[in-house]
């Protein structure tokens, strides 16, 4: 789906700009404004077929393929399982976070606070939670829906998991990313000087 409107823009964009060159010598491109719809876009196609994106897929089913010699779909049914995942992860995250107004910067931020318990709460908070607009914090509906939408997805490839099985190991991952985040805030490692 995103792919077909990036298309459908991109094809919009090169009819605007062959009919405005033909229209006369004095022809002065427009100049590129940077708004957070472009930066926007420009994010979600980064996260979706970036160099780190293949190479977490491709990578990824290597890995799969290697542990599991005997896979119904061999390596490429293991890369398309996890394009499949991908996709589907990634455009439901991002088009939901345009629609509410969210980041989708989930680069974790380390706590100010001091004590135990607030860290750890913090830490925990941040596996669940993303920025608004204003900078405020809310619960993440579109990571949560994006998680779950790329492990549904993958299940168009993987006949032997039920519904159910899917749904909890998705949920299962959100409490290990908390708990990796408290390790990350009580440890430091990561944060800056």
């Amino acid at each position: 789906m995103g792919l077909a409107l990036v298309v459908g823009r991109a094809g919009a964009l090169s009819a605007q700009r062959s009919g405005a060159a033909g229209s006369g010598l004095g022809y002065q491109p427009p100049s590129i404004r940077i708004t957070r719809e472009n930066a926007r876009v420009s994010n979600y196609l980064h996260e979706l077929a970036g160099p780190g994106a293949i190479v977490g897929v491709v990578g990824g089913g290597l890995l799969q393929e290697l542990r599991q010699h005997d896979a119904p779909g061999g390596l490429g049914g293991e890369i398309g399982q996890r394009a499949t995942q991908h996709v589907a992860e990634v455009s439901v995250r991002h088009g939901l976070a345009a629609l509410m107004h969210r980041s989708t910067d989930y680069h974790y931020q380390f706590c100010d606070c001091h004590g135990l318990g607030p860290r750890i709460g913090h830490a925990a908070v941040q596996a669940f939670t993303d920025r608004r607009d204003d900078g405020s914090l809310a619960f993440s509906v579109p990571r949560l829906a994006g998680s779950y939408a790329g492990s549904f997805a993958g299940m168009a490839w993987e006949h032997d998991r039920s519904a159910g099985g899917v749904a909890l190991g998705t949920t299962l991952s959100f409490g290990l990313s908390a708990l990796f985040n408290i390790g990350r805030e009580l440890s430091g490692i990561g944060r800056p000087h």
